[in-house]
């Protein structure tokens, strides 16, 4: 089929429709399109080059072998389809991955912080130890080829140079088409690739993606490959601001000696995964403190402590917080109160119990102490006739709204729709929500607008970092639902395939949930994905989860779908 859109009348592959050139390069272009037989979006990548030689068709099929081979791996571009065009050139299918590369996240941001950059490393760790294993050698690892997909994960891609010493083929040593910046200083002396130059290789992108450059090279790049050794031979500095436990994991891996080096790309995904670090977590919304609760609901809003607010990216062992802000999975106390189902030992009650009768606590002597102990009595009494009256209300459906909302506790006096707010950390409104439409979903619309970075996932796990709409951002909220009874998990998978949520996170419900100059893109041009807890915030009660929806391949500032 003939391809449309920008930059597509050069190249027509049968079965594609070509839309648009994502980026190209000294060796090939990589466009746009959509694998019309199974309505997939995909990078179709054309190398300029024509196959003439054998020797030429032979790096071809190298490159197709290793990377299909290998593209099971989570952390690995997968590959779907290959061939030669009528002209000679060939070309692979590839996944498509709208979140750029990292060469792009450091052009924009400089630095990235030290804990995720070790995650980056542990996961391209884990997907060079299979290609090892599968006897693959990379030989071009940097920041542009870990790319980020339309899931949030990182994904080594481009083994274009990869070697396959166990199929007995030939091993290029040349020079010409390596990044010197990121190379092992073996390569400049013809040796023979092995897995310690990929080792190199690693260390020195993720030094970068600290430092926002290379190790030991000047931002202007060196061409003269005298020069390239001599720097090869310089110390590797520390990095303000970066753990120096951190840096010394790196310049281990980075030894100028192979044989000094980390002994293996597993042995630095090691390393890394022991330092544990825990990545900053962004600062809390400010949020008024809640105002003073009347009457016996009190209690409910008060049940449980508070936690972070929203998923955490967090590297290592979730630390304990006590933010004083909104939380997730329950408000916290009024400051310098007790929660109020405290209130048999809160200021005033001093060692009362529930076993010992109030008159243990009357001060000593006087009338004083009898109207004390009166006063208490009549405290807990007035407390519990409250109790019961909101007992039979809510027997009767009174007050308690959708009292049958799935995956909520409700207890007397609850309304869903309140405690959703409350795990979630956000408020909610039903009012013109184009998701409470949805029939027993229990579903509403968050009132402030909440963004969303790129999702990471790990055994269905997946985590996220909220950002201000006002910050360039990849998912945004438009739905908020209880989890539903039959499907009370953090897996985002299992989660997906739930019929109630997926009638909650449809793309009808995305659509209608658009405003303004939203409205005018096309509704292919939609992607939504389904946000559950994290396994560490299920693990602490948090029992909703969200529907999210972005346009595909952007990164933009500001908001998409109606603010409440």
């Amino acid at each position: 089929m003939t391809g449309t859109g920008a930059g597509a009348g050069a190249v027509v592959v049968p079965g594609y429709e070509v839309s648009g050139i994502l980026g190209q390069g000294g060796f090939g272009i990589v466009y746009r399109a959509r694998q019309l037989a199974v309505d997939r979006e995909v990078a179709l990548k054309v190398d300029n080059r024509v196959l003439v030689s054998e020797r030429d068709r032979r790096r071809f099929m190298r490159e197709v072998t290793s990377a299909g081979a290998l593209s099971g791996h989570p952390h690995v571009a997968h590959v779907y389809d290959a061939g030669v065009l009528p002209d000679g050139r060939p070309y692979m299918v590839l996944e498509l991955c709208p979140g750029g590369s990292l060469l792009d996240r450091m052009r924009a941001e400089g630095r990235l912080d030290p804990a995720e950059v070790a995650d980056i490393g542990i996961r391209i760790a884990d997907a060079l130890s299979a290609a090892h294993a599968a006897g693959v050698l990379h030989r071009d690892i940097k920041p542009a080829n870990i790319l980020v997909n339309r899931y949030g994960n990182v994904v080594l891609s481009d083994f274009g140079l990869a070697t396959m010493p166990s199929a007995g083929g030939e091993v290029s040593v040349t020079r010409e088409s390596l990044t010197p910046a990121y190379a092992p200083p073996e390569a400049f002396e013809l040796a023979e690739p092995n897995a310690a130059g990929d080792v190199y290789s690693l260390a020195a992108t993720l030094y970068a993606l600290l430092s926002g450059r290379p190790p030991r090279f000047p931002e202007s790049g060196v061409a003269n490959i005298a020069v390239i050794m001599a720097l090869h031979r310089q110390p590797i500095p520390e990095i303000p601001g970066v753990p120096p436990e951190l840096t010394e994991v790196l310049r281990q891996a980075m030894a100028t000696d192979p044989a000094r080096r980390t002994s293996s790309v597993a042995a630095l995904r090691d390393a890394l995964t022991d330092l544990r670090l825990a990545r900053t977590a962004p600062a809390p919304r400010p949020v008024p403190p809640p105002p003073a609760a009347s009457g016996p609901r009190a209690p409910h809003a008060a049940a449980v402590p508070a936690g972070p607010p929203g998923p955490a990216f967090v590297s290592g062992p979730v630390p304990q917080q006590h933010p004083t802000g909104p939380s997730p999975f329950g408000m916290p106390p009024a400051a310098g109160k007790e929660p109020v189902r405290a209130h048999l030992t809160s200021p005033g009650l001093q060692g009362m119990s529930s076993t010992r009768s109030p008159a243990a606590v009357a001060p000593s002597g006087g009338s004083n102490g009898k109207v004390f102990v009166a006063l208490a009595v009549a405290f807990v009494i007035l407390l519990l006739v409250g109790a019961g009256v909101m007992y039979l209300e809510s027997l009767n459906g009174v007050g308690t709204g959708n009292a049958s909302a799935p995956g909520l506790q409700v207890e007397p006096g609850d309304d869903p729709r309140e405690r959703i707010a409350d795990a979630a950390g956000a408020g909610t409104t039903t009012a013109s929500c184009p998701a409470a439409g949805v029939s027993g979903a229990g579903a509403a619309c968050v009132e402030k607008a909440e963004c969303w970075n790129g999702l990471v996932s790990e055994s269905g796990d997946v985590r996220t970092t909220p950002l201000g709409c006002e910050k360039s951002h990849v998912w945004e909220t438009y739905a908020i639902a209880p989890l539903p009874e039959n499907a009370l998990t953090y897996d985002q998978q299992a989660l997906e395939k739930n019929p109630a949520v997926k009638q909650v996170c449809s793309a009808r419900v995305l659509l209608a949930s658009r405003y303004g100059d939203a409205r005018a893109v096309a509704a292919d041009k939609w992607r939504s994905a389904v946000l559950p807890p994290s396994k560490a915030q299920f693990d602490k009660g948090v029992r909703t989860y969200r529907c999210i929806g972005g346009v595909l391949g952007s990164e933009e500032s500001g908001t998409v779908f109606r603010p409440y």
